[in-house]
């Protein structure tokens, strides 16, 4: 739920900005409010679906980054002779 506020409020802040300096037109507050909430709404239930298919955040951090997180706890190390 916090990355999912985090998202609107940057959603926000970058509608505010473009209100502000790039159209230079304000629209109505109740407009802004409920794009933001569209925003929380489709990214909450974007991160829940995905938690409950995936895991944890680790897991998304892994497909962000393109790599795999080390489970140090499961990490062998060879020690002894070559089988070979």
């Amino acid at each position: 739920m916090i990355v999912a506020v985090i998202v609107m409020f940057l959603f926000s802040m970058m509608k505010v900005f473009e209100m502000k300096y790039i159209s230079k037109q304000w629209t109505p507050l109740k407009h802004v409010i409920r794009d933001a909430v569209m925003v929380f709404g489709a990214s909450f239930i974007g991160l829940f679906l995905f938690f409950q298919v995936n895991g944890t955040l680790t897991d998304m951090m892994d497909v962000v980054t393109d790599g795999k997180a080390l489970n140090l706890k499961a990490t062998q190390v060879f020690t002894d002779e070559p089988g070979f």
